[in-house]
């Protein structure tokens, strides 16, 4: 048995979901969920970089 495998790199996988083409609905609201909540945390860390540079 002979397993064939491609190396990616992180950059060409996430350009190529930019071109992946959804067939539900509920995969768009999957990927609608999964950006709210990157930038959620996103937001959380800058707020919590803001207070520690109020309390310092």
């Amino acid at each position: 048995m002979r397993n064939d495998y491609e190396m990616v790199t992180v950059a060409a996988y996430v350009e190529s979901l930019d071109e992946v083409k959804y067939t539900s609905v509920t995969e768009k609201e999957i990927q609608a969920e999964l950006e709210r909540y990157l930038l959620n945390t996103r937001r959380s860390e800058t707020n919590a970089k803001i207070v520690e540079a109020l309390i310092a």
